[in-house]
C-alpha cells in the first residue's frame, strides 16, 4: 500500500495531468471552458483523480489499436452519460461529471451494500482489499472507459457526431448504431474480464478455485445489472430492432455473458483447473443484484429483467445472432481488435 507520502504526490501529479489535459481541450478542440469540468473544487475530488488518471494511462497504451492523438475528460453536466468522438482530428472520451457522482453516491458510498453481502460471500471477504462496494463502483468506471475506448477503435463515421453511451431520445432505428453498442459493450466486457482474473490471481494466489471464481464474476455481474438498471430506457417496453440503442435488458445480458464467456476460455485459470459454469453464475448475479436493489435502494426493477429473460430468451438469441453476424461497410470491431492484439 503506498505511503501518505507516496499518495499525496499521486494526488498532485493526477490534479496538474488533468490541468494540462483540459488546457488541450479547450485549446484545441470545439469544447470551450464552460463545457469541461475541473473537479478541483469537487467535495469528490480524489475519486474523479483517480478515475481520470486511469483513463488517461489506459487511454495511453491504446495506441495499439491503432488509435492516434487522444483527450479524455469530464463535461461539466450532471446527467449520468458519456460519449466518444473526434474534435478536429482529436480522438475524444468525454464522461459527464454527473456519471461519476452517481457511481459514487449509488455504489462507493453505500458501505451497507459490503454489510449486506457479507454472508452471501463470507469465504471470499478477507481476500478482498476493499468494501465490495468499491469494487463495484471501479468495475461500473472501468466499463464506461472501456465502452468509450472500443467506440473510438470502431472508427465509425459516427464518431463526427459523437456516440452517447446513453442515448437522450428515442431516435429511430439503425441496425448499424446498433451493432456498434453490442460490439462496445463486448469489448468493455472482455475488458473487465481481465481485471478480474488478475484481481483474482493476485488477491487469492493458491486458494483461488472455482467457487471463489465464481463468487467474484458474480459480484461484479451484479454491479453491471444495477448500473444499467437505472437506464430510463430500461423501464420502458422491450423492443429490438428500434431505436438508435438496444434494449438496456438485452445489453445487460450481452455484457455478462461476454465476461463468463472470456474467462470460461481463459488458459490461466484452466492451469488452475478452474472451471465455471454460466448459467449458475449469471443466475446467481441476478439475485445479488436483486438483493442489493430492494434492500439497498427498495426498488424491484430486477423482477422486470428476470421475468424479461424467462419469456423473451428465444428473441433476445434472434436479435444477438443477426447483430453478430451483421458487417457494415467499413466496420471495424473493437473485438475483433482486442483479438488481434492479444
Amino acid at each position: 500500500m503506498p505511503s501518505p507520502k507516496t499518495l499525496g504526490s499521486m494526488k498532485s501529479m493526477g490534479n496538474d495531468l488533468y490541468k494540462i489535459e483540459l488546457a488541450s481541450v479547450i485549446c484545441d478542440t470545439d469544447f470551450v471552458a464552460d463545457e469541461v469540468f475541473d473537479f478541483e473544487q469537487s467535495p469528490h475530488k480524489d475519486e474523479f483523480n483517480k478515475t481520470f488518471i486511469f483513463y488517461r494511462e489506459s487511454l495511453s497504451l491504446a495506441t495499439k489499436y491503432g488509435i492516434s492523438r487522444s483527450l479524455v475528460f469530464f463535461y461539466n453536466s450532471y446527467s449520468v452519460n458519456a460519449r466518444a468522438g473526434k474534435s478536429k482530428g482529436i480522438n475524444i472520451i468525454c464522461v459527464n461529471s454527473g456519471l461519476q457522482i452517481w457511481t459514487i453516491q449509488n455504489l462507493l458510498e453505500k458501505n451497507e451494500i459490503h454489510k449486506l453481502l457479507i454472508p452471501k460471500f463470507a469465504r471470499e471477504i478477507k481476500y478482498l482489499d476493499n468494501p465490495i462496494n468499491a469494487l463495484m463502483y471501479q468495475l461500473t468506471m472501468h466499463f464506461t472507459f472501456y465502452h468509450e475506448l472500443a467506440n473510438l477503435i470502431q472508427k465509425s463515421s459516427h464518431l463526427d457526431s459523437y456516440l452517447f453511451e446513453r442515448p437522450f431520445k428515442v431516435d429511430e432505428f439503425n441496425l448499424t448504431r446498433h451493432k456498434l453498442e453490442i460490439d462496445a459493450d463486448s469489448f468493455s466486457g472482455i475488458s473487465i474480464s481481465a481485471h478480474i482474473q488478475q484481481y483474482a490471481i493476485n488477491h487469492f494466489a493458491d486458494d483461488l478455485d472455482s467457487n471463489k471464481m465464481e463468487s467474484l464474476i458474480e459480484m461484479f455481474s451484479a454491479s453491471s445489472l444495477l448500473y444499467f438498471l437505472s437506464f430510463q430506457s430500461c423501464k420502458g417496453e422491450i423492443y429490438y430492432f428500434e431505436n438508435s440503442h438496444p434494449h438496456p435488458m438485452i445489453r445487460i445480458l450481452n455484457l455478462i455473458l461476454t465476461i463468463t464467456h472470456y474467462l470460461q476460455q481463459s488458459p490461466r485459470l484452466a492451469e488452475r483447473n478452474i472451471t465455471l459454469d454460466h448459467i449458475k453464475i449469471f443466475n446467481a448475479a441476478v439475485q445479488t443484484g436483486s438483493l442489493i436493489e430492494r434492500e439497498v435502494f427498495k426498488s424491484r426493477e430486477t423482477e422486470n429483467f428476470q421475468s424479461f429473460i424467462k419469456t423473451e430468451m428465444k428473441e433476445i438469441a434472434n436479435y444477438l445472432s443477426k447483430i453478430t453476424s451483421f458487417s457494415p461497410d467499413n466496420f471495424r470491431s473493437a473485438v475483433g481488435a482486442w483479438n488481434e492484439s492479444v
